[in-house]
């Protein structure tokens, strides 16, 4: 998650820069906006162990019965515990374009809740 903080940073202050006043507070919206691209960029450019792929096949299975939220949720849980990327592919495995774009939302609402509670971010 520190390397998506890391991303964020880099993206943010892209932007601040492109302003004409770089003390302008960026919006609840867009830093959500620009938090979502970094969660992106960390996917895209992540490689996944080939050898993982079994777990991560076993742990789709186990989510596939569950109602769409919960899967959702024991995803952002994975996500947190166990790396963006793995939560990633394991919704990848559920086949369900539908929920990888829920889940991407929610991480990102999620971590950017988190990042505010951490101090690392500011709600405007």
């Amino acid at each position: 998650m520190e390397e998506i903080f890391k991303k964020f940073e880099a993206k943010k202050a892209e932007v601040l820069r492109q302003a004409e006043n770089q003390e302008v507070e960026l919006s609840t919206e867009k830093q959500k906006e620009i938090l979502k691209d970094a969660v992106y960029e960390k996917i895209q450019n992540a490689t996944f162990a080939p050898g993982q792929q079994q777990a991560v096949q076993q742990q789709a299975q186990k989510l596939k019965d569950e109602p769409k939220e919960r899967q959702v949720e024991l995803l952002i849980q994975m996500a947190f515990d166990k790396g963006v990327v793995e939560a990633v592919e394991i919704a990848k495995n559920l086949n369900n374009p539908h929920l990888l774009d829920e889940f991407h939302d929610t991480l990102v609402d999620n971590l950017y809740n988190k990042l505010v509670e951490q101090g690392k971010l500011k709600q405007v």
